[in-house]
C-alpha cells in the first residue's frame, strides 16, 4: 500500500529526477526516460518500505541512490564504451579509453597502451610514405646504443649518422605499409576487448 508523499517531499523527488535527466542529456531520449522511470521506481519502492516518509528519510533514500551528476556520468560512460566496443574508429576508442583513465589505474594503463600503439602504427605508415620524398633522411637508423626511426625531422638521427647505419633502405616502404596497419588493427582489437572491463555495473 502506497504512503502519501507531502508536496514538499515530492518537489525534492522531482528536483532529483530533473537533475538526473539533465545529467543524461547526451543519451537517446527513450533511454533517458527509461532510466528516470527506473530511479523513480526505486525511490517509491524504498519510500513504501517505511512506516512514514519525512525529510530525513527521503534524504537517506536519495543519498543511497547517489549524486545525479555522478550517476549521469556513469551511464554516459557506459554508453560510450558500448559504442566504442562496436566501432572501428581509433578516435572514438582512444577518447573512451582516456575517459576510463580518469576512473582507474587499469584505465590509465590502457590509455598509455593506446597512445603508444596508435603512435607506433602511424609512425610506420608515415615513415613509409615519406621514404619516397626523402629517401636519404627517412629510415631505421641503428648504431651504438641507439635505434632511431627517423622521418626526416629528428635531428638526433642526423647528428648520430656518422655512428649509425640505415638498415632497412627501401624495405621500409613495404614493411611500413604492413606493420603500420597491423599495429593499428591489433591495438584497436586489444582496446575493444579491454573496454569490456571499463565502468562495470554495480
Amino acid at each position: 500500500m502506497s504512503i502519501p508523499i507531502e508536496p514538499a517531499l515530492q518537489r525534492r523527488i522531482d528536483d532529483y529526477l530533473t537533475r538526473l535527466r539533465g545529467a543524461l542529456v547526451d543519451l537517446p531520449p527513450e533511454e533517458v526516460a527509461e532510466i528516470v522511470r527506473e530511479f523513480h521506481g526505486h525511490i517509491v519502492e524504498r519510500a513504501e518500505s517505511m512506516d512514514s516518509l519525512d525529510d530525513a528519510a527521503l534524504t537517506r533514500i536519495l543519498s543511497a541512490l547517489g549524486n545525479p551528476l555522478n550517476i549521469g556520468s556513469l551511464y554516459q560512460s557506459r554508453a560510450m564504451v558500448a559504442r566504442a566496443r562496436a566501432s572501428t574508429s581509433p578516435l572514438l576508442i582512444l577518447t573512451t579509453t582516456v575517459r576510463w583513465a580518469g576512473k582507474s589505474i587499469a584505465g590509465l594503463a590502457m590509455s598509455l597502451f593506446a597512445l603508444f600503439g596508435y603512435t607506433a602504427g602511424i609512425c610506420w605508415l608515415v615513415g613509409a610514405i615519406l621514404k619516397f620524398f626523402h629517401p636519404d633522411r627517412v629510415g631505421l637508423w641503428v648504431g651504438p646504443h641507439m635505434w632511431n626511426l627517423s622521418m626526416g625531422t629528428l635531428t638526433v638521427a642526423e647528428r648520430a649518422r656518422e655512428h649509425a647505419t640505415e638498415v632497412l633502405g627501401w624495405w621500409l616502404v613495404p614493411i611500413g605499409f604492413i606493420a603500420g596497419p597491423f599495429i593499428l588493427i591489433l591495438t584497436t582489437l586489444i582496446l575493444r576487448w579491454a573496454l569490456r572491463f571499463a565502468f562495470p555495473k554495480r
